[in-house]
């Protein structure tokens, strides 16, 4: 019978403790809000790269350093234990409000019931901070800095991006990951080497473009410095702790960890400890340089499996000690928190009813396991040590995803399916032999193309050289698919705003073929995705030159050798994703369309239109029909699914065929994060049947519930998707009931299925093995589930901290009982 290896006794502590922590409430911590604000206060004339630069030194000079006990390895964000972090200069105006409001402050903040905490001390550093940044931060920088027209696309139905200013609550950039092979095999003394080189032949022979190059070479070795300031500060605490410690092992412990500290950031890692370490700490300070959303550790099993495998055959390192270090490290990450989207709108009312969003993630993500450069297996110890983490460490973050391929070891994929049934679906799996060759069309060598990570939460992207697949904070990459839909049948118009830039196409009743009205929709689509990607390339001007990526372009591949940061093109590779959500909608749509008003001619365009028009009130009959009668996309019905492939297609190249002001192109991706929800909550009455405010289908996925046929016929429909084209990514989840996949047969049957999708053309595949009635008793007793996690979009989450019309929605995914 299958068994994950024990927890250790010290790593149950640490898991406890970790525990205890969330059960209480996460303190807001002001220290990084004071030591930016305080320095862009005296800097303001000084360039932003520079001013990144020096503000992330103040930052590793000045914050306090925390070591704790039983600590494996060290580094924290905040002050406190799993404190969390405000990155004020994205956006002031939430921190603004909850600061200035003297009524509502202490039943907000201060209470017992309280989501989290701010002390009165932090509050007046908020406070003063968020007057300096209100019409600093970026957030409010947004209208000023995009063209006019742009302003006038609010409401358009098929992308929110132009209706919000950007990452509002401060979330920061992220959805790419750093170069962590640079730091642990050259360490920042080598790379400062480097950068002293370039910036010596630049002494009196600045030309052309030069001086810039000039001023980032100053902020990446003042980065340097930072690093190393900021690790020898862990080894002094370390050191110090040791010098009266009562327990002879824990200071030898901590004098080892100081030997460490002092060698590590600056020179090469010489184990695994210490490679793991720099991955940790240099994690921490691209997080407090505001860049935590999606950031991905890339493949740490590779940065660090090679010191394990060594280390296991001379005899220094024991398979125990590899698996509480896999074991801490997980944890470590998990300590640092993201600060979640806070809206002005809606937070106090959410904060003062003491409801309050999970701060239980940091967004980290990486992944393990696929081939290598020179397309040998690429699993190793490490790996099997990682999954055995996630399979018996119930935590939600950080998410994983296993590359497969044909030489996948036996064990490995029993391991990772083990795993993700136990823990929701982490880790995901990925499919090499489709990925590869896709991002070999795309412009990779091929030893970088067998070196991708996924990022964000699905996106393939290169280990530490390129920016980025998914775009910088996010909220300019998601596209409602069915805003072409409604365009197309109200002739340019959204009834829900009264938007009406679209294209004058016609209405539904003066299509004569179901050809016209598909071309309407190709205009449609084609028009507004060059909307999306206008705005979006006009945002990334902005955050470019206000907002440089400073501390991850001190390693990421391309940077140092053109002298440019990543979000100035300085990357070896260069991309900017999109991803279209409601697939499913949209195929649906299309079908009962062409079934019911051109093919069988039983509903008349202007009936069907009425229908729309009254969100279905009247038209019971019809919208039945609907449902019950047509084919629907998920059923392994050709018809269908074939118009599901020309629109996905039709998206893939439209978009691809885009550039970024980075000189590199867009991608077309299908993932969805929670999106569905909200853009279904803002769209009107479709023709597939679904009524004003529903949610839309999620990632590549068939509506909810209508996937009717089984597993396999709902895989044979999304097989025949162009998944082979999508740099961007996507998404398919499948949800079984527990006793379908029990047992040794039942782990087979699931890479027996896997193996098959991935062989007919599939991506991804991700899947939670939890029952219905189990969903709705988390919803009645959740403190009863409190570790059920399920796997909701490209990331996990735990089931009972999600709000509810998120756990309808998953619950409401087809629950498979047969393989």
């Amino acid at each position: 019978m299958f068994k994950f290896a024990a927890i250790s006794p010290r790593i149950q502590r640490l898991r406890d403790k970790r525990d205890a922590a969330n059960k209480g409430r996460t303190i807001l911590d002001g220290e990084r809000t004071k030591i930016y604000t305080d320095y862009y206060k005296t800097h303001e004339a000084e360039p932003n790269i520079l001013k990144r630069a020096h503000c992330l030194y103040e930052w590793c000079l000045n914050k306090t350093i925390l070591v704790e006990d039983e600590d494996i390895f060290v580094g924290q964000i905040g002050r406190s234990y799993r404190s969390l972090n405000s990155f004020v200069e994205w956006d002031a105006s939430w921190l603004h409000q909850a600061t200035h409001d003297d009524a509502g402050f202490k039943s907000a903040w201060q209470s017992e019931d309280a989501f989290a905490y701010m002390s009165d001390s932090d509050r007046d550093i908020f406070k003063e901070a968020s007057e300096y940044w209100l019409d600093r931060s970026l957030s409010a920088r947004y209208l000023e800095s995009i063209p006019p027209v742009l302003q006038g696309f609010q409401g358009n139905g098929c992308s929110d991006f132009f209706a919000r200013k950007p990452s509002l609550g401060g979330v920061p950039q992220g959805h790419y990951s750093p170069n962590f092979q640079k730091v642990i095999s050259y360490g920042f003394g080598g790379i400062k080497r480097e950068i002293r080189e370039k910036m010596d032949q630049l002494q009196g022979q600045i030309y052309g473009n030069d001086a810039a190059k000039f001023l980032f070479y100053q902020a990446a070795d003042i980065v340097c410095d930072a690093a190393l300031v900021f690790t020898k500060r862990y080894a002094k605490e370390c050191a110090r702790q040791a010098k009266n410690h009562a327990d002879p092992e824990r200071r030898a412990e901590l004098l080892n960890m100081a030997d460490s500290l002092n060698w590590i950031m600056e020179h090469p890692a010489r184990n695994t400890w210490e490679a793991l370490q720099c991955v940790v700490l240099y994690q921490i300070m691209l997080v407090a340089d505001g860049q935590q959303h999606g950031l991905s550790q890339g493949r740490v099993d590779q940065y660090a499996g090679w010191f394990a495998e060594a280390e296991l055959k001379s005899g220094t390192l024991t398979m125990a000690t590899l698996q509480e270090y896999a074991d801490a490290f997980f944890l470590k990450l998990n300590d640092n928190l993201i600060q979640v989207r806070m809206s002005t709108n809606d937070m106090l009312s959410k904060m003062y009813s003491g409801k309050g969003y999970s701060y239980n993630t940091g967004g980290h993500h990486f992944t393990i396991g696929g081939i290598k450069k020179d397309g040998s297996d690429a699993t190793n110890a490490l790996t099997r040590c990682l999954l055995h983490t996630t399979g018996r460490m119930f935590l939600a973050d950080p998410s994983v995803d296993i590359r497969i391929h044909k030489n996948t070891p036996s064990d490995v994929w029993e391991l990772a399916i083990q795993s993700s049934k136990a823990c929701g679906g982490v880790p995901s799996f990925e499919n090499d032999e489709l990925i590869i060759p896709m991002l070999l069309k795309r412009g990779r060598t091929l030893e970088d193309a067998r070196d991708y990570c996924i990022i964000g939460c699905v996106e393939p992207s290169g280990s530490g050289n390129e920016w980025s697949a998914s775009g910088g904070p996010g909220s300019e990459v998601f596209f409602n698919l069915l805003g072409p839909i409604i365009m197309a049948i109200h002739n340019g118009t959204n009834p829900l705003t009264d938007f009406s830039k679209g294209l004058k196409t016609g209405y539904l009743y003066d299509y004569k073929t179901f050809d016209e009205f598909k071309d309407a929709f190709a205009a449609q689509l084609k028009y507004f995705l060059d909307w999306q990607i206008t705005g979006g390339n006009c945002f990334e001007l902005m955050y470019a030159d206000h907002f440089p990526a400073v501390v991850a372009s001190t390693t990421m591949d391309g940077c140092v050798e053109s002298g440019r940061d990543a979000l100035s093109g300085g990357c070896k590779y260069n991309s900017t994703g999109l991803t279209g959500c409601g697939i499913g909608n949209v195929a649906d749509s299309l079908i009962a369309i062409k079934k019911l008003c051109f093919d069988d001619q039983t509903v008349t365009t202007k009936e069907l239109y009425s229908a729309l028009c009254a969100n279905w009130k009247g038209y019971e009959s019809l919208y039945q029909a609907i449902v019950f009668d047509i084919p629907h996309y998920g059923n392994d019905i050709d018809e269908v699914d074939e118009l599901a492939a020309w629109v996905m297609e039709l998206a893939n190249d439209h978009v691809s065929a885009a550039t970024n002001p980075r000189g590199g192109n867009w991608a077309f991706g299908t993932f969805t994060m929670t999106v569905h929800v909200d853009y279904g909550s803002k769209t009107d009455a479709t023709p597939d049947g679904r009524q004003k405010g529903e949610p839309l289908a999620e990632a590549i996925s068939a509506r909810q519930g209508f996937d009717r046929n089984g597993v396999t016929a709902y895989l044979n429909t999304v097989s025949k998707l162009p998944q082979r084209m999508l740099g961007n990514g996507d998404q398919m989840n499948l949800r079984f009931s527990p006793s379908c996949v029990a047992n040794k047969e039942g782990v087979e049957k699931l890479r027996q299925l896997m193996s098959t999708y991935f062989e007919n053309g599939g991506m991804e595949v991700q899947f939670n093995v939890v029952d219905t009635e189990t969903l709705y008793q988390a919803q009645k007793n959740p403190e009863e589930f409190r570790n059920l996690i399920v796997r909701i979009a490209g990331f996990s989450v735990y089931f009972v901290e999600m709000p509810k019309v998120l756990q309808d929605d998953f619950i409401s995914r087809t629950e498979h009982n047969t393989l």
